[in-house]
Formats: C-alpha cells, structure tokens, sequence
C-alpha cells in the first residue's frame, strides 16, 4: 500500500493529502529533459488546472536559433 503524500494544495494552499497532476509542454528545456513538465499539486476538494505560467531553463544557443538548435519538439 502507498503512503500518502502531505503537502500544501497548489489551489486552495491548505496543507493535506494531495495528489499530483503533471502536465507536459512540448518544448526542448535543460531542466526537464526533452518535453518540459509541471507539477500540480491538489488536494481532494480542489480540481487540477494547467499553470498560467511556468519557469524553464534554456541554453542561450536554442533561444538565438530555436529550430536548429530543436527548442520546439518536431510532432510527427
């Protein structure tokens, strides 16, 4: 059996039980690898919704050339 997690709600900041809700973007970053990802936490009265903004790390060579350098991941 798991052990439950205890953390503050990304919604409604009250500490409990939460649960986690990742959503992924489809963009090359250095911090998460090849799509870049957030973490939602929630509690069991709160509904998980997509950030209105994230924080990611790019080297400056993907920012000056982001097709070349394959900042945006290529979807078959």
């Amino acid at each position: 059996m798991g052990a439950l997690e205890r953390d503050y709600c990304s919604i409604c900041k009250q500490i409990g039980n939460i649960s986690r809700t990742y959503y992924y973007f489809p963009i090359a970053c250095e911090c998460c690898g090849p799509t870049h990802n957030h973490r939602v936490n929630v509690c069991k009265n709160c509904t998980p919704v997509m950030p209105k903004e994230t924080k990611i790390t790019l080297k400056v060579e993907k920012l000056l050339d982001p097709i070349n350098e394959g900042l945006f991941k290529k979807i078959p």
